[in-house]
């Protein structure tokens, strides 16, 4: 079985708990596609349910060397390596089954162990720890990323992303919720690829951006430069469709649809808040309310619920708050009250 270390971190996050519904959605995709892979994670998960929770204080690191050393005494038995056996856990010792879900407890701390089985059921190959790291900015708040590889990301307001400390294996890939811009270090053998909520985005070495915030209800990309493949997670699509963006390329996918058709756009305005600016074009007033909610961490009350689906086109090349509900009051013709963080549209 050829696993790649994506699906040990789906399958680790799953089994402890920590799975959203979107790596619920990627794995459960993944077990459908053959009946192995789905007995593999109900394995890991019996694996981890045989030690009660007053062993998990066990220290990780002396587990981890007692089930080294146990490698290690039956290697010279050990058939030709394997990248995956699955065996019955009733027919695995037991030291094996409680030392490995002792081994699984240290991704609380963030690290998850691939390991492999021999044909007997024994301890086989074991790999390096692989560590999964996760950034987060707060409302109001920007930043700046380099990944091992060389590719630097600029992360918005009040987003997150979940990266490899290595990357390692056929692909590059990292999770996005929210907004990021990513300068893709070129590496024509490992492809960079960006989930993101119902969105694939596949890419060889280029520039795009990702908008993803889950409340918006959609993904959007646009490419600055290179080329992607944007497609989309949705399992019920019969024939889940891809589009092809190259420089100035723009694409929408709307929760549970396949992408929208490929169109060109002013790529400038789309990136303009990388450096500080904002751009709205034709945007409901729901989704500009909220783009500044994250950008300058307020809170806005609107006291006229129609106000919410008029449609505002606007660019602020150095956006200041107050400046900028000044000009938005203006033209969409509404007062508005502001006590610090809290700001109420009459």
């Amino acid at each position: 079985m050829d696993l790649n270390q994506k699906y040990w971190v789906l399958i680790q996050r799953f089994v402890t708990g920590a799975a959203d519904r979107d790596e619920k959605r990627i794995l459960d995709k993944w077990m459908d596609l053959d009946s192995e892979n789905r007995k593999l994670v109900q394995e890991i998960k019996e694996i981890w349910k045989l030690t009660p929770s007053e062993d998990f204080d066990v220290d990780v690191q002396t587990a981890w060397n007692e089930f080294h050393k146990r490698k290690e005494l039956t290697r010279h038995n050990a058939p030709k390596k394997a990248d995956f056996v699955t065996r019955k856990p009733s027919k695995m010792p037991l030291y094996i089954l409680r030392l490995a879900a002792v081994v699984l407890v240290s991704v609380f701390a963030g690290v998850f162990v691939q390991y492999t089985l021999t044909n007997n059921g024994e301890a086989g190959q074991i790999s390096e720890f692989y560590v999964m790291q996760n950034f987060e900015t707060e409302k109001g708040e920007k930043a700046r990323i380099t990944f091992s590889d060389g590719t630097k990301v600029v992360l918005n307001s009040a987003s997150s992303i979940r990266f490899p400390q290595e990357f390692s294996g056929a692909k590059r890939e990292v999770y996005l919720k929210g907004e990021a811009y990513f300068e893709v270090a070129h590496d024509s053998d490992h492809p960079f690829i960006v989930y993101a909520h119902d969105a694939e985005v596949q890419v060889l070495g280029t520039e795009f951006n990702v908008q993803a915030w889950r409340d918006d209800g959609s993904v959007e990309v646009v490419v600055r430069e290179g080329k992607v493949s944007v497609g989309s997670l949705n399992s019920d699509l019969k024939e889940p469709a891809r589009v092809i963006l190259t420089d100035g390329l723009y694409t929408n996918i709307k929760n549970g649809k396949a992408p929208g058709p490929a169109k060109e756009v002013n790529v400038k305005n789309r990136l303009i808040w990388t450096h500080g600016g904002l751009h709205f074009e034709n945007a409901p007033f729901s989704k500009v309310i909220r783009d500044l909610e994250r950008r300058f961490n307020v809170e806005f009350t609107v006291v006229d619920e129609e106000l919410m689906d008029i449609s505002y086109t606007g660019i602020f090349i150095y956006a200041e708050l107050d400046e900028v509900i000044a000009v938005i009051a203006a033209s969409m013709d509404f007062e508005y009250d502001r006590d610090g963080s809290k700001i109420i549209i009459q």
